[in-house]
């Protein structure tokens, strides 16, 4: 892509990023109604869902509202799914978009990260791995990291198996606490409900930070961090 396209490109981005910012803000005033009208919709709702998901990882957008917003509308189960899907076709459109249609740009921003170049020569070395670590640790931002692994050697089908499968901890984690709130506003407690909301929200936390400090400290042993 030429430096005038390139710029076109990522400024359309930009614009489109700033309405949705603003979009979301607003949506904010209107967020019972909103839970609502989705749970009204069924298929097309969830399929709506998935949609936004994708654009707001192309546009690095922060997915944790949404993963949040997932579990408080449709559910764990359901909003875990969905998110899972969301989130793995967004991760594959935005590497698809580095690798091919703003490479250039994307190098140029990062080809003086010390960083990504250690991550790309463990790439290289490890493969999927790498990735792999990469998702459950917070090394790198995950919408940042789908760009930065358009740029490496890695397959796609390799990218899109262990980004999902690096991934689903913190899913988990977020969809299950959007899926309390969701319980909480719906119906009265006792001390037990309450004990028991709890734990399992001690117990997800708990197991995510674990992973995650494992992942970390691998990533430190191949000289990433």
């Amino acid at each position: 892509m030429n430096p005038l396209k390139e710029k076109w490109f990522w400024g359309c981005l930009i614009v489109i990023g700033i309405t949705l910012c603003q979009v979301q803000f607003d949506l904010i005033q209107t967020i019972p109604g909103l839970i609502q009208w989705i749970e009204s919709l069924g298929i097309i709702g969830m399929s709506l869902f998935v949609l936004v998901y994708i654009v707001a990882c192309i546009l690095l957008i922060p997915g944790s509202p949404l993963t949040v917003g997932a579990g408080a509308v449709f559910g764990f189960s359901k909003g875990l799914i969905l998110v899972s899907v969301g989130s793995t076709l967004g991760a594959a459109a935005a590497f698809i978009v580095s690798r091919y249609l703003a490479r250039g740009f994307i190098e140029r921003k990062l080809k003086k990260n010390s960083r990504f170049s250690a991550m790309d020569m463990a790439i290289t070395r490890e493969g999927w791995k790498i990735i792999f670590l990469a998702r459950l640790s917070p090394i790198i931002p995950f919408f940042l990291l789908n760009y930065a692994l358009g740029l490496t050697k890695i397959r796609l089908h390799t990218y899109i198996i262990s980004s999902w499968a690096g991934m689903i901890p913190g899913t988990v984690l977020y969809t299950y606490v959007g899926s309390i709130g969701k319980t909480i506003l719906k119906k009265e407690h006792s001390a037990a409900d309450w004990l028991i909301l709890g734990i399992g929200l001690i117990a997800t936390v708990s197991v995510t930070i674990l992973i995650s400090r494992i992942a970390k400290n691998s990533l430190k042993v191949k000289d990433l961090h």
